[in-house]
């Protein structure tokens, strides 16, 4: 599911769909796949695919950067220093 959102989200043999990726980083994230929960948290963050929702990506990235995963550590860091959605 996160590869395939891959090939959605850049469009790799496949028509670019925000909207599909979307659906597949969700459906991994729910799985508890840390990348996908981050992938998830950029789409909110920039609205690609979904509504955009500064709390739904600080929501996202939270449950990745508990796994450890570097960039939603990052990410949600960034989110405390602009008052996004934390």
């Amino acid at each position: 599911q996160a590869y395939l959102g891959d090939i959605y989200y850049f469009g790799e043999g496949v028509a670019q769909d925000d909207g599909r990726a979307f659906e597949l980083y969700s459906q991994a994230a729910q799985q508890g796949h840390a990348h996908s929960q981050s992938n998830v948290g950029i789409m909110y963050r920039d609205g690609h695919g979904c509504e955009q929702s500064y709390e739904r990506a600080a929501e996202w990235w939270a449950k990745a950067a508990k796994q450890g995963f570097a960039t939603a550590q990052h990410a949600l860091g960034n989110a405390h220093k602009e008052g996004h959605g934390v």
